[in-house]
C-alpha cells in the first residue's frame, strides 16, 4: 500500500508548503500587514487564500471578503499569496511597522511538480472516511426543526469593458461610465445590470416541510414583481456539500464529500493547524478524471468533530460542458450551532459567463449570510402548520427605507454596490435603455406594449398552411395598466389563398390570486389540427410552414369553438380545471362518418358537432412557477407530475351528435442517476368509450416537421394510427458529456391505420 505526498506549484514558480491560521509571534518588534486579495480578471474577492512569508510557516488566510491581517516579525522580504486556480504572487515586505499589501491574482491551472511515494495509506483518505462517516451528524437537516434569518445579495455586471467596445454604436450612450469611473468603481470600469437584496426568515421541519417568509426586498431599477422576489430568496439557491450530488445549471455535480468520494476525486493532505480554536486539517481535492464534471479546491475540517469549517471549490464550467458558463466558484463558511450540528454561516457563489476578446465579460455573484439560528422549537411547527405558499412574500416587502436596510443587512454594502443603485436607476431612465428593454421584452414575450395594450405575438403575424397559403394575423391583449383583475384578448387572420377571414377572442378573470382561481371564456373561428400534442407547432406559427414537410397532406379542420373554464388551485401543487367545450368541426378533406346511433340508410355525417364537459386534476407537489399578472410558466417539480382528466360528451347538449366518455392519465418525471446523467420519462394511458370519428380518437403524436420532437414518434405522420384504448411510454436518458438515448413505445387495442375518408 502506498500513499502520495504532493507538492503543488504553479507553472514557472517555486515549490511551496504552507501552514494556515492566524499566527501571532510574541516579539518586541512586530509589523502589521493588512490587505486584500482579488481576481485580476473580474476583481472578485478571493476568500480563504493562503498568505505566508516565503521560506517560513508563518501566515494566515483571507476572510470571506478577501481581506487579511497578519502580525509577525519581519521573517522574510517576501509575502506570498496562493489560491486554488491562481498563479502564486509575492510582494516585498518593508521594515515599516504598518503596511498595506493588495494582491491581484491571475488565473492559472495547478500542476504537479513531484510525487513522493511512501509505504502506507494516503493520510487524506483516513480523514475523508471520518468526514463521510460523520457528515449526517453535522448536516443541519438532521435536526427535527430549525429556523434562521437569511440575507441575500445578488449582483450581475458587465466587466472588463474596453474603450473600443464602448465606441460601438449600441453602447455609446453609456460612455459616461468612463467619465465618472472614479466615483463609480474602485478599480476597473463596469456596467451594472442588476442588484438586489433580500431579507427573509426560513423554517424547516422533518415532518412539516419548509417555508421561507420574505420580509424585505430591494431591486435596483426594477418594478415590484412578486414572482422575481420569490426566486431571489434562499429557497432555490442552495448548494449543500453534504449531499452526494449538487444540481448546478442542469448538471448533477458530485460533492467532494459524497459517499463515493474515492471514485470521484483525488485527495491530498496539505496542512494542519488550529482554526477557530480547533485543531484542523486542510485537504486539497481535484477530479479523479480530467474534464470530469467535478469540483477542484480545498477545505478545512475540524479534527474533533470531523465537521467542515470552510470550503473553497471551483468548477471549470467550459470543461464540464455547462452552456454559457466559463467558471463557477463556491466559498462556504460554517459555524457550530449545537455541539454536533454545523450550519452554513456564509455562502458565496460567483459565476463567470463565457466571453471573448472583443466583448466584455458577464459576472454574477450571490452572497448569502445566515444568523439567529433557533433549533427544535415549537414555533417552527406552528408556522409550518398554517396554510400558505412554500415561499411567502409579505405585503410590505418593498416598502423598507434606507434606514431599515442599514440596520437589517448582515453585511454592509461596498463602495461599488452603493453606487450601483444610483447608476442602475440612472441608466434605466435613459430613453435608449427603455428602447433596449422593449426589444428584449418583445423577443421574450412575443408582444409589443402600447399603453394599456400588448400587440402580438410576433411569431403568429405570418404563417403558412396548405389551405390558406400565406396568411397574416394581427392580435392584441390588455395588460395590467388597464386592469389587474381581467385580461381581454382578440385576433383576426386572413388567408391570401383561401381568401377566408378567421378570428377569435376571450376574457380571463382573476377571481383570486392566493389560492389562484380564474374564470375564462373564449371563442374561436379558425382552422387548425384537431389534436394538439406537446412539441407540436400548430398551424398558426411562422415555423409551421417553414419547417414542415409540405409533401405530406395537412390534416386541417375548420373549427368554431366556445370554451368556458373555471380553474382552482387548492394549494401549491394541487389544482382542478372544469371546462365546457362546444365545437363545430368541418374537416378540409373528404370526410364521412357513419354514426351508429343514426337510423340505417341515412347519409353519413360530414360535419361533427360536439359538446363536452371536462374535469382535469393536476398533482405537482413542489412545482415552481414564474408568474405574471395573468399567465404563469411552470419550472417543473422534483417530484413526478400527474395529470388525470375525464371528458363526458353529452349527446343532445348544444346539438351534440355523439355520446362518449374519455379518461386519460399522464405521469412525467425527471431524475438524476449520479454522475451518469439524468433520465426523463413520460407515460400516458387512456380509454375512450363510445364511437367517434377518427380525428376525435387518440392519435399517436407524429412529426411532420424537420425538427426532433421529444414527445412524439418521429417516424410517424399525424393520424397515421388512431385508437380508443391506448398507452404510450417515452423514455430518454442523457449521459451528459457522452451521448443520449431515447425509447418511444406505444401500445393499443382497437387501433386502425387512418386516412381521410375512413372511420375506424
Amino acid at each position: 500500500m502506498f500513499y502520495f505526498i504532493t507538492h503543488l506549484h504553479n507553472a514557472q514558480h517555486d515549490t511551496f508548503c504552507l501552514l494556515l491560521g492566524t499566527f501571532q509571534i510574541a516579539s518586541a518588534q512586530k509589523i502589521k500587514i493588512t490587505g486584500r486579495v482579488i481576481d485580476d480578471l473580474n476583481e472578485e474577492a478571493l476568500p480563504f487564500s493562503s498568505i505566508y512569508f516565503k521560506g517560513t510557516t508563518t501566515g494566515t488566510v483571507t476572510d470571506f471578503d478577501g481581506y487579511f491581517t497578519l502580525y509577525a516579525d519581519r521573517l522574510s522580504d517576501s509575502l506570498l499569496v496562493t489560491s486554488v486556480g491562481y498563479k502564486k504572487q509575492g510582494k516585498y515586505v518593508s521594515t515599516a511597522s504598518e503596511q498595506v499589501l493588495n494582491y491581484r491574482l491571475k488565473r492559472e491551472a495547478y500542476m504537479m511538480e513531484e510525487i513522493v511515494v511512501k509505504a502506507g495509506e494516503n493520510p487524506a483518505h483516513r480523514i475523508m472516511r471520518k468526514i463521510v462517516a460523520n457528515k449526517t451528524k453535522h448536516d443541519i437537516n438532521s435536526l427535527d426543526n430549525y429556523q434562521y434569518e437569511t440575507y441575500n445579495k445578488l449582483e450581475i455586471d458587465l466587466f472588463d469593458i474596453s474603450k473600443e467596445f464602448m465606441d460601438k454604436k449600441l453602447f455609446k450612450p453609456f460612455k459616461f461610465i468612463f467619465e465618472n469611473i472614479d466615483s463609480v468603481s474602485e478599480k476597473k470600469p463596469f456596467l451594472p445590470m442588476f442588484l438586489t437584496e433580500t431579507l427573509s426568515d426560513y423554517y424547516y421541519s422533518k415532518s412539516g416541510g419548509k417555508r421561507e417568509v420574505i420580509k424585505a426586498n430591494r431591486i435596483a431599477g426594477e418594478a415590484k414583481n412578486e414572482s422575481i422576489t420569490q426566486f431571489l430568496g434562499n429557497m432555490y439557491q442552495k448548494i449543500n456539500i453534504y449531499d452526494n450530488f449538487m444540481p448546478i445549471m442542469g448538471k448533477n455535480i458530485p460533492s467532494p464529500l459524497c459517499d463515493g468520494w474515492k471514485a470521484q476525486y483525488e485527495y491530498y493532505l496539505l496542512d494542519s493547524t488550529t482554526v477557530n480554536g480547533l485543531w484542523s486539517y486542510k485537504i486539497r481535492f481535484k477530479p479523479k478524471i480530467s474534464q470530469q464534471n467535478a469540483f477542484e479546491g480545498d477545505f478545512w475540517v475540524a479534527d474533533s468533530s470531523w465537521a467542515v469549517q470552510r470550503i473553497n471549490m471551483e468548477l471549470q464550467a467550459h470543461e464540464a460542458n455547462i452552456n454559457f458558463m466559463n467558471r463557477l466558484s463556491v466559498y462556504q463558511e460554517y459555524t457550530p450551532i449545537t455541539p454536533e450540528i454545523w450550519a452554513l454561516k456564509k455562502d458565496k457563489l460567483v459565476i463567470d459567463f463565457i466571453a471573448n476578446e472583443k466583448s466584455p465579460g458577464l459576472i454574477g455573484r450571490k452572497s448569502t449570510y445566515f444568523k439567529d439560528f433557533v433549533t427544535n422549537t415549537p414555533q417552527v411547527e406552528t408556522v409550518l402548520s398554517k396554510s400558505g405558499e412554500e415561499t411567502e412574500v409579505l405585503e410590505d416587502v418593498y416598502d423598507k427605507d434606507e434606514q431599515f436596510w442599514l440596520q437589517a443587512r448582515h453585511d454592509s454594502l461596498s463602495k461599488n454596490e452603493k453606487q450601483v443603485y444610483a447608476m442602475i436607476d440612472t441608466i434605466r431612465k435613459m430613453p435608449i435603455v427603455r428602447t433596449y428593454i422593449d426589444i428584449v421584452t418583445l423577443i421574450v414575450s412575443g408582444y409589443k406594449a402600447v399603453g394599456k395594450f400588448d400587440i402580438g405575438p410576433y411569431f403568429k403575424l405570418a404563417s403558412y398552411n396548405q389551405v390558406d397559403g400565406w396568411r397574416m394575423r394581427l392580435g392584441f391583449r390588455t395588460n395590467k395598466k388597464l386592469s389587474e383583475r381581467f385580461q381581454l384578448n382578440a385576433y383576426m387572420a386572413y388567408g391570401f389563398k383561401s381568401h377566408e377571414v378567421h378570428y377569435g377572442g376571450g376574457i380571463l378573470t382573476m377571481i383570486n390570486r392566493k389560492p389562484r382561481q380564474t374564470l375564462s371564456l373564449n371563442y374561436q373561428d379558425d382552422k387548425d389540427i384537431e389534436s394538439r400534442k406537446p412539441g407540436e407547432f400548430g398551424q398558426d406559427n411562422i415555423l409551421s410552414g417553414l419547417v414542415r414537410n409540405q409533401s405530406i397532406p395537412q390534416k386541417l379542420v375548420h373549427q368554431r369553438t366556445t370554451t368556458l373554464t373555471y380553474s382552482h388551485e387548492w394549494k401549491r401543487g394541487i389544482s382542478n380545471n372544469l371546462s365546457f367545450v362546444h365545437t363545430w368541426h368541418n374537416p378540409y378533406y373528404a370526410f364521412y362518418f357513419f354514426n351508429p346511433d343514426k337510423p340505417s340508410g341515412e347519409a353519413p355525417d360530414s360535419l361533427i358537432n360536439t359538446a363536452e364537459i371536462k374535469l382535469h386534476t393536476r398533482l405537482a407537489f413542489g412545482e415552481r412557477f414564474v408568474e405574471g399578472k395573468f399567465k404563469r410558466t411552470s419550472l417543473g417539480s422534483k417530484f413526478p407530475i400527474t395529470n388525470l382528466s375525464y371528458t363526458y360528451g353529452i349527446k343532445g347538449l348544444a346539438g351534440n351528435q355523439l355520446n362518449y366518455h374519455k379518461i386519460e392519465l399522464n405521469v412525467t418525471d425527471r431524475f438524476f442517476l449520479g454522475s451518469i446523467g439524468f433520465t426523463k420519462w413520460n407515460v400516458t394511458l387512456g380509454k375512450i368509450f363510445g364511437t367517434l370519428p377518427f380525428f376525435l380518437l387518440e392519435h399517436y403524436p407524429g412529426n411532420e416537421t424537420y425538427f426532433y420532437n421529444d414527445y412524439g414518434f418521429n417516424r410517424l405522420n399525424d393520424y397515421e394510427f388512431v385508437a380508443d384504448t391506448y398507452g404510450m411510454l417515452i423514455v430518454s436518458h442523457h449521459f451528459e458529456d457522452f451521448s443520449s438515448i431515447a425509447f418511444h413505445y406505444c401500445a393499443n387495442s382497437n387501433c386502425a391505420n387512418s386516412s381521410a375518408g375512413a372511420s375506424p
